[in-house]
């Protein structure tokens, strides 16, 4: 193909995909309309579309935000005028806003939207959206405020991100004393690059006191096999609320841990039995299911187990306190499973069935405590 081909190819298609999102964004505005007044008929798309709940909370706000008060930005990506992308940043940035100072940010943009990049239009929408509406501009500051948070975000090969969401003058501060503190710190003869002695002493920080002791006790759960903690296996280990770990890191990990005993069938890896000799019952039952689960058991979602409350599948007294009678559901869809009517049943320890309110089927089988998942 020309240079030129190629192009047109590329711009073909893409207007495609642009109209066909702005198909689905309509279709999910309508569905949702027609279920108004219904708590937790979002569980039901979020497991057809293997979608997670907060994934499914969002698109929805979005296709009724772009299909009530932003009908122009919905057009314009389904002509292929703009992109996702950029319909997502207009409904975003004009969320606060009324109806009608939400119109006037959307026309100006809009305007000049098709011929910019992602990012230039985003700052061109915040810009609008501090002029049109100064005073409310400084009533969100405040509220941000109060939505300061941290997170972790898993990435591969045994690393994550940590971030955190701060006033822009803490988040500024915070970097500069990381990177002051970094640059003291590094020296000519110091084989690490400034971004990693940054990471470091943010560690650092976070992890130790001024005497490099630690003044706050965290527990990680970690699950090895005995064959790789004597080195006779290169098999993965698990970090809760992680994944999957290398050997090594799982070795070392487990050089200064508690132990308990967990056992698994050797050839589907299920955990099987939770020893309960150094525990109360009621602690080693709840720890076997953490790791027997891994995760909330409801189609799709993947919050962890042991951040998750353990729900009777068949309601106490009626159904016993037992491994064959629990499952790890989060708090969102501990609800949707007794308030709607969803029904769920364990026809084996582990093994979860669900039955929605459409009639549609789905399980979640036991995921090996050690190895590869199974299918959805």
């Amino acid at each position: 193909m020309e240079a030129v081909e190629v192009l047109d190819a590329l711009d073909y298609h893409h207007k495609q995909i642009a109209y066909h999102q702005a198909q689905s964004l309509r279709v999910l505005a309508d569905y949702a309309i027609a279920c108004e007044g219904e708590e937790f008929f979002d569980a039901e798309i979020a497991a057809a579309m293997r979608w997670t709940s907060r994934w499914t909370t969002d698109q929805i706000a979005l296709a009724l935000d772009l299909a009530s008060r932003l009908p122009q930005t919905l057009d314009a990506l389904e002509k292929g005028e703009i992109d996702f992308y950029k319909a997502r940043v207009l409904h975003d940035q004009t969320m606060p806003l009324s109806a009608d100072l939400a119109a006037e940010v959307e026309a100006r943009v809009l305007a000049k939207a098709a011929g910019q990049t992602g990012a230039q239009m985003r700052q061109l929408t915040r810009r609008v959206v501090m002029k049109v509406d100064p005073e409310g501009h400084r009533e969100r500051a405040e509220e941000r405020k109060k939505q300061r948070c941290t997170g972790l975000d898993a990435v591969e090969d045994d690393m994550a991100r940590i971030w955190a969401f701060l006033p822009a003058h803490l988040a500024a501060a915070c970097s500069a004393r990381v990177d002051a503190i970094a640059r003291q710190a590094h020296t000519p003869s110091d084989p690490r690059t400034l971004d990693q002695v940054r990471a470091d002493v943010f560690a650092d920080l976070l992890l130790a006191t001024p005497d490099k002791t630690s003044a706050v006790k965290v527990e990680l759960y970690v699950t090895v096999s005995a064959a790789t903690l004597m080195g006779l296996s290169s098999q993965p280990g698990e970090l809760a609320g992680y994944g999957p770990i290398t050997a090594e890191l799982a070795r070392n990990l487990a050089g200064d841990a508690t132990w308990r005993r967990l056992l698994t069938d050797p050839t589907t890896g299920e955990a099987l039995e939770f020893g309960t000799s150094t525990y109360r019952p009621p602690a080693a039952l709840r720890r076997f299911v953490w790791m027997r689960d891994r995760t909330c058991r409801f189609p799709g979602c993947m919050h962890p187990s042991h951040e998750s409350d353990l729900d009777h599948t068949v309601p106490f007294p009626r159904g016993s306190t037992s491994a064959a009678n629990l499952g790890a559901f989060c708090r969102r869809h501990h609800r949707v499973k007794h308030r709607t009517a969803w029904q769920v049943s364990q026809p084996n320890p582990g093994r979860f069935c669900f039955r929605s309110p459409a009639g549609k089927n789905y399980e979640r089988h036991p995921e090996p405590v050690l190895g590869d998942p199974p299918p959805f």
